[in-house]
């Protein structure tokens, strides 16, 4: 076995939970899954916003986190906004969480308002329809994008599915993920998956806010004039397909069901032959312009994900360097 396949055999091992944790995680979660779904959705809200604040309060390590990394993208001017923006971000991830379980109860295209560029609405919902690569973030409700992408444009729309680190939860979390046209593979088919949906002309969705490692494709991007490194896949496949790259996220407008599906400008790049520096560019482009729409409004991003290279990673120091020389030149 090489050395490849016993880092990547290593990260399942620690990704894998034992059956203890898995139903000492589940059953908690089993009991506020059942009441949330039979209780009033304003009463759902308010009980999780509580259970919320309680988490910010007790969860050091997340708290921290957070409020660094606020700090770290320069989206708050002190510790005490950025306490305001993590505040509003815990209290986003649990409206998701209360939104996913009540998903039937809840849903309607019609409450779902939509801002964009004519082009971008022209290629995705208008006259000249067809099929794009979608890039998103962990922001809002992500979870609602697909469904009604896929409801409203009459594409079929095809997102990838990491797997839980707790099966029992992910076998609940999952159950209002797809609708009739929308549907999510595993990761591990990989972009020959996507590629075939591309061709059967589908569209595709894809979180890409998160970090990407090299061995899944991570190319070294700038987020909030910070390093990163973020999914050079949407890259690959608009270079080889020419299918536009659409930015795109689901936001929250208040709690009776209401969100606004933002759009950003469609990405169309010309390849200039330089393979390495073409996917470098329009990843980059993708990146930028998710920065630019969750910069607009950061409460409902989910800031506790480790994003940078130069903060709160093992080789922090080495990048946090580098970007201070380059600062310098």
């Amino acid at each position: 076995m090489d050395h490849s396949n016993k880092n990547v055999d290593r990260q399942k091992k620690r990704r894998s939970k034992n059956v203890v944790l898995i139903w000492l995680e589940f059953i908690p979660f089993w009991f506020l899954y059942q009441t949330i779904r039979i209780v009033p959705i304003k009463f759902a809200y308010k009980l999780i916003h509580l259970l919320s604040r309680l988490l910010l309060t007790v969860d050091f390590k997340h708290r921290n986190r957070t409020l660094d990394h606020i700090m770290h993208a320069n989206v708050a001017a002190n510790r005490k906004q950025a306490l305001q923006i993590a505040r509003q971000a815990f209290y986003s991830l649990g409206s998701l969480l209360v939104e996913i379980i009540k998903m039937d109860q809840f849903f309607k295209p019609e409450r779902i308002s939509i801002k964009s560029s004519p082009e971008g609405y022209d290629r995705t919902f208008g006259e000249h329809k067809g099929n794009v690569i979608g890039v998103s973030a962990h922001y809002g409700n992500w979870e609602l994008a697909g469904s009604f992408w896929a409801t409203l444009s009459d594409i079929p729309v095809v997102s990838i599915m990491r797997p839980f680190s707790n099966p029992l939860i992910g076998k609940y979390i999952l159950r209002g993920r797809e609708a009739s046209n929308h549907q999510s593979i595993s990761k591990d088919g990989g972009i020959r998956g996507l590629m075939r949906a591309l061709k059967e002309g589908k569209s595709i969705a894809l979180l890409v806010d998160q970090h990407a490692s090299t061995r899944e494709g991570g190319i070294e991007t700038i987020f909030f004039g910070q390093p990163c490194r973020t999914h050079s896949s949407p890259a690959i496949l608009h270079l080889k397909t020419g299918i536009p790259i659409l930015p795109q996220v689901t936001r929250r407008l208040d709690e009776n069901g209401h969100f606004e599906f933002i759009m950003g400008d469609m990405i169309e790049y010309k390849p200039t032959g330089d393979k390495e520096k073409d996917i470098q560019t329009v990843t980059q482009m993708y990146t930028t312009a998710l920065e630019k729409i969750i910069a607009a409004d950061p409460t409902q991003w989910m800031w506790a994900h480790r994003r940078w290279l130069n903060l709160n990673r093992k080789h922090a120091r080495h990048y946090q360097k580098l970007s201070e020389e380059s600062q310098l030149r």
